[in-house]
């Protein structure tokens, strides 16, 4: 890991392993139905672009690109298009958020866990905690570096506190991740990394 936390060298190295994955499954796609191989491409690539995702907030353009692309080719294997084909709206059609969106949704769910005492006990002593009437709210801290504006106690309050109240006060973990996905899937790119705003 870099000293500026850029995550070049892990998403190069990611997007390496991701496209051997792809072409591996590319020469069995005609074996299997295509929830087979959404289900397949769920947990071999799409796992992959998850884990630890919002560590990926606020790292450089090109680099979320790049995990854009592994998402776009994925989804191109799953609905049967080739290299060149427009991926159009075959994100929408497999319920697959976009890679931007992929880590705001994990970072609000990481807060929802925290506040609702669901999270390790390291994460939820990153936030303090406030009530506005029924509805809680996560404070943001002030920080002054850059590195400390991308860490999980600063921009998980302001994605948390972001959504609808509906969305924030659901009364289990499944409800908020369905609101938020729904939620999610209609704002454009612009909004959603607007949501800490």
């Amino acid at each position: 890991m870099d000293q500026r936390l850029t995550f070049e060298k892990q998403i190069t190295t990611l997007k390496k392993n991701a496209f051997h994955t792809i072409r591996n499954l590319c020469k069995v796609r005609f074996l299997l139905t295509k929830e087979q191989m959404k289900s397949v491409v769920n947990s071999m690539v799409i796992s992959c672009l998850d884990y630890c995702n919002c560590l990926y907030y606020g790292i450089a353009e090109k680099l979320l690109n790049q995990l854009q692309i592994i998402q776009n080719s994925a989804a191109k294997l799953v609905t049967g298009k080739y290299k060149y084909d427009h991926v159009n709206t075959d994100l929408h059609d497999l319920h697959w958020l976009q890679v931007k969106k992929r880590i705001v949704f994990k970072i609000a769910l990481l807060s929802y866990k925290a506040i609702n005492g669901q999270a390790p006990k390291y994460i939820q002593d990153m936030f303090t905690y406030s009530y506005q009437g029924y509805v809680p709210r996560l404070l943001t801290p002030v920080m002054s570096t850059t590195l400390g504006q991308r860490s999980l106690s600063f921009i998980g309050p302001k994605i948390f506190n972001s959504p609808p109240n509906h969305i924030t006060t659901a009364t289990n973990t499944d409800s908020f991740k369905k609101l938020l996905k729904t939620h999610l899937f209609n704002l454009s790119i612009s909004e959603t990394m607007n949501l800490k705003k």
